[in-house]
């Protein structure tokens, strides 16, 4: 598994904080500027493209683990002569 930078989750937390507020006081409009707004679709796009990464991962760990745990069991026939 190789090394992953951290996602830049600011902007999200401060988009939740605003329209926490917002809503807390009954307000019925958010306007955020655009670079705000290129700030939180950065790090949505990030947070999306990370979780694609974790769901394959994730898929690629269980599929090892179902391959681990088959049992495979061969049979010869053995030798039913008399002796």
């Amino acid at each position: 598994m190789q090394s992953k930078s951290k996602i830049q989750t600011r902007p999200i937390e401060d988009f939740i904080g605003r329209v926490r507020t917002l809503r807390n006081k009954n307000e019925k409009e958010l306007r955020i500027p655009i670079r705000d707004a290129q700030q939180l679709s950065d790090s949505l796009s990030q947070v999306m493209t990370r979780l694609v990464t974790v769901q394959d991962d994730i898929i690629e760990a269980l599929k090892t683990a179902q391959q681990a745990s088959t049992v495979n069991v061969e049979m010869d026939g053995g030798n039913f002569s008399k002796k």
